[in-house]
């Protein structure tokens, strides 16, 4: 029986994850649940399996958790907590769902270990991936992806890059894609988090309504796959059924395609190189579905996914000035101190304006302590443009 660590239980991913855990119990056992402030839904999932370990947000909700266990269990918090339980000796597998930096705490300590990463925080890899990358060659650890997109890729490719022309991912188009330009005025945070195929928190829902999303995923992909960011291509597919696409060098397409359910490809990274059979997820109906519709992405209405290959072909610490910087951005678009369309232009404004004291990262916390530069540097672009 192999010991899971579930990184962000209470998220959409980890909440996936323990739906696998416990139709498979026989295989996997959860040894960490972490979450960053929902205690009560945490204080559930560990009062039904039992977990030894627990990592909360502030020694405070430490406290107020251990108060309410019915059991005995070690309770840590902070970013010391995330290390502690990434190391562990009982955990076998990460299962990485945090949001935000942080979530490249465990990841990185998990491979320095020689632990499973399954890996569906973007923020790690697009700010560190270089840490990530050395930490797997140390420790002999196995990053493997969580993204259904990445994931699709990933199984696509096995066995086969050699023979790889190009890489295709797929983007749903978010609410938006269809809507006239002159309209992207009126748009509102509730409507941008109202994604017609998935069920997401207020951030990523935005990123996919601007597709930054998918920008990140391309920046993403060149790190995983090792693919230059002209081999990386999008596609707008908004029935949200094929994940990823790989086109081969005597132009044959091989498609992975599946009914959206983060099950599946978090099911492929725990029992890799097993394929399982009972993870819950509706088989496609190929007669039902008719047809598949893909269209070119227009970077007139969506110039994030621009930025993104810009910054890939700047290289360095320009991913992680974006990343950080598009963590502000969103949150004043939701806050309603800047509208839909500003995203992208401050998103600019940053990357032009930005100069950092040092450009060559040599730890993870120096990469901490820059993201945290960036975004009090975004913040304070916003309110000078609003005064």
């Amino acid at each position: 029986m192999k010991g899971i660590g579930i990184f962000g239980a209470t998220g959409s991913i980890g909440k996936s994850a323990l739906d696998i855990l416990k139709r498979h119990k026989s295989r996997f056992r959860p040894v960490v649940l972490t979450c960053k402030k929902n205690i009560s839904e945490l204080l559930k999932f560990a009062e039904e399996f039992k977990v030894p370990y627990l990592v909360v947000e502030t020694e405070e909700h430490a406290r107020r958790l251990k108060d309410q266990l019915s059991y005995s269990a070690r309770v840590l918090w902070g970013d010391e907590g995330l290390k502690e339980c990434a190391m562990l000796e009982e955990v076998d597998t990460l299962v990485v769902g945090i949001s935000g930096i942080k979530g490249i705490i465990p990841a990185y300590y998990g491979l320095k270990t020689g632990k499973r990463v399954a890996i569906a925080n973007k923020e790690s890899i697009i700010a560190g991936g270089k840490f990530l990358k050395l930490a797997q060659e140390e420790g002999k650890g196995f990053l493997i992806p969580v993204d259904s997109e990445h994931s699709s890729i990933f199984q696509l490719l096995e066995g086969r890059q050699h023979e790889v022309l190009e890489i295709i991912l797929t983007a749903s188009g978010g609410p938006f894609y269809k809507l006239p330009l002159e309209k992207f005025d009126e748009i509102t945070p509730e409507q941008a988090i109202a994604h017609p195929n998935w069920k997401m928190g207020a951030k990523i829902s935005v990123d996919s309504a601007t597709l930054m999303n998918k920008g990140f995923e391309v920046i993403e992909a060149c790190f995983l796959f090792n693919m230059p960011p002209e081999k990386v291509k999008v596609v707008i597919h908004p029935q949200s059924l094929v994940h990823g696409i790989v086109k081969m060098k005597d132009g044959s397409y091989f498609f992975h395609m599946s009914y959206p359910d983060m099950r599946l490809p978090i099911a492929y990274a725990l029992f890799y190189p097993e394929r399982p059979s009972d993870i819950g997820v509706k088989e496609v109906d190929l007669v039902e579905i008719g047809k598949l519709i893909f269209e070119a992405p227009d970077l007139k209405k969506f110039p994030c996914l621009k930025l993104a290959y810009e910054v890939i072909k700047k290289g360095g610490i320009y991913p992680l000035i974006l990343e950080a910087g598009d963590e502000v951005v969103v949150d004043a678009f939701l806050s309603r101190k800047i509208s839909f369309k500003e995203i992208p232009e401050y998103l600019q404004k940053l990357i032009e304006n930005f100069k950092p004291v040092k450009c060559e990262l040599e730890s993870i916390e120096e990469l901490l302590s820059l993201h945290k530069e960036v975004v009090n540097f975004t913040w304070n672009l916003i309110e000078r443009s609003r005064n």
